[in-house]
């Protein structure tokens, strides 16, 4: 078989012979890999784009009379005509499509590689399996079908057939994709990322695990819960074994796809709970998964989303607006900024002249992240940000649409947060509306930080700071309402929670702190959503550390 220095291309001209060196480079040594040696650069190190170099052995020279056979050597009878068979052009045609000549471009079907020149998957009703092509030689097509065989193993077989995975699968449609698609107007998760799981293994893992973890953590039942939590790390560990072989190239970064991107999204939401595991499983074991996500599938989907352009209705797109406030939520409890590119032009508008629902939650989404990074990442903005923010927050309350209003706001008996309730008309019904209470909780939020924003810059009176601090008060309780008032949405009480965990040390009635902790209680036993460590937190703050009142108690009780 001629080396690959020496193979014909698609186009039938011929390449000049390379040198070869006498070993194989230290790199493919070092992975075990077999090294074709062309010189100055092995095609293995050039695809990796890594420094080729020798592996440092030499050839100990030697008589070459020294040695002689014996006169009792028995040799091997051979025929005295020999016929000697090149069947490297026969392996490349059976390799390739039926239709493929073996002159012929070869067409690579199967490849996760996405160019910017093809547009991003849109419709349902496309094959999941039919990813665009391009053209490759036969040296890059082997190159294209190994990372293949990695990333895109073959399709699972359907229907299931497995009980305790159909229930994963029903349960993450039904409970778990409402989480992901509150300002989709296309409901991608709930619609379209199921029927791509038929054909992404990543994807349906994927799928499996965040609903095994969330029932691990939410079921009455502690023998399921168990049970569960294994299911959970078993699928978990799936996709990492999916992704291992990538990690250790540069290949890693050219073969990220949209499924790819959408299937670390949800192994995402998965890691958040497992920070609730606490005790119940083997903990080792946990942080080496969440250990291999952030080294691997982070980076690759930060990087994915800093090069690539979405467009709106792809399931990137809807990526990418889960994975925004993902990084919102981790960059408020964590006190950091947000690390996705917020520079979309086709994606991204910060115009305040839009006027559809969905993009006008999202352009709150945007502003509060925009509004993160100033308070946590000063050094990269302008004095004048802040006061730009400000005005746009206020002008975002002024010209939202009429829908954002709510349709009751009250409250009841003698409790501690207003309730508000956030649907919208639907063919003459009242239906739920997520986008509206999370555009509203987000816009809300952004407005606590930039009254934060005045007290830390120690340039306001005593009577100015007070009314500042009240604002910052009336607009947590007004979060919190919103959360409380609208359970068909659960990711409204872990805005809430947000909200508690940034400025809940302003707040110094009992009651209200009791009200505070209740719903983080509710927010991680019935959703999954650790929140221990802002509840210890919060308690520290008010100097209540050591015990709880009796007031949280009845309150607790009464609840139940």
């Amino acid at each position: 078989m001629p080396p690959p220095g020496a193979a014909e291309s698609g186009s039938g001209s011929s390449t000049p012979t390379q040198a070869l060196a006498k070993f194989g480079c230290a790199r493919c040594r070092q992975h075990h890999l077999k090294c074709d040696r062309v010189k100055p650069t092995c095609t293995r190190c050039l695809n990796a784009d890594e420094p080729c170099r020798p592996p440092g052995l030499k050839i100990r020279e030697t008589n070459k009379y020294k040695f002689k056979f014996g006169k009792k050597q028995r040799w091997v009878k051979t025929p005295r005509r020999l016929v000697f068979i090149d069947e490297s052009q026969a392996t490349i045609n059976d390799a390739s499509s039926p239709e493929s000549g073996p002159d012929e471009f070869e067409t690579v079907w199967d490849s996760p590689i996405v160019t910017p020149e093809v547009s991003s998957y849109r419709s349902p009703s496309l094959s999941a399996g039919m990813t665009p092509f391009r053209l490759a030689s036969p040296p890059e097509r082997l190159r294209l079908m190994m990372i293949s065989s990695v990333v895109n193993p073959p399709p699972t077989s359907w229907p299931l057939t497995n009980p305790e995975e159909a229930h994963l699968f029903r349960h993450f449609v039904e409970k778990l994709a409402v989480w992901l698609d509150l300002c989709d107007p296309y409901h991608t998760f709930e619609i379209m990322v199921p029927q791509m799981a038929r054909d992404f293994p990543m994807l349906l893992n994927a799928i499996f695990a965040l609903s095994a973890r969330h029932l691990g953590q939410t079921h009455n039942d502690e023998s399921l819960r168990r049970r569960y939590n294994q299911l959970a790390d078993t699928h978990n560990e799936a996709c990492i074994n999916i992704m291992k072989g990538l990690l250790m190239s540069k290949d890693y970064q050219s073969v990220w796809t949209e499924h790819l991107f959408a299937a670390t999204i949800i192994l995402q939401v998965m890691e958040e709970m497992n920070a609730g595991l606490g005790n119940e499983d083997d903990c080792n074991d946990i942080h080496e998964a969440q250990e291999a996500i952030k080294r691997g599938h982070l980076p690759g989907m930060y990087r994915f989303v800093r090069e690539r352009s979405f467009e709106p209705g792809t399931l990137g797109a809807a990526s990418f607006w889960v994975g925004l406030r993902q990084e919102i939520y981790s960059a408020v409890t964590k006190r950091q900024p947000v690390c996705l590119n917020l520079v979309h032009p086709g994606l991204i508008n910060r115009s305040l002249d839009q006027t559809d629902d969905y993009a006008w939650a999202n352009l709150a989404v945007v502003h509060c992240a925009d509004v993160v990074n100033l308070c946590f990442d000063p050094e990269k903005h302008h004095p004048e940000s802040w006061d730009e923010l400000d005005e746009w927050n206020r002008r975002w309350a002024e010209k939202q649409p009429r829908s954002y209003d709510p349709v009751f706001r009250g409250t009841r008996g003698s409790a501690v947060f207003p309730e508000i309730w956030y649907h919208r008309s639907c063919q003459g019904k009242l239906t739920a509306s997520p986008f509206l209470l999370i555009g509203v909780q987000h816009h809300r939020l952004a407005k606590l930080f930039l009254l934060d924003h005045r007290i830390r810059s120690g340039n306001l009176l005593e009577a100015e700071e007070e009314n500042v601090k009240e604002s910052i008060r009336a607009t947590v309780r007004e979060i919190c309402g919103i959360g409380r008032g609208n359970s068909f949405t659960p990711p409204g009480l872990f805005t809430s929670c947000m909200a508690i965990s940034a400025f809940g040390h302003y707040f110094d009635k009992v009651e209200e702190q009791d009200a505070m902790i209740l719903i983080l209680e509710q927010t991680q036993n019935d959703h999954a959503r650790p929140t221990e460590g802002v509840k210890l937190e919060m308690l520290q703050a008010w100097g209540r550390l050591g015990s709880l009142s009796r007031s949280l108690d009845k309150s607790r009780a009464h609840r139940q």
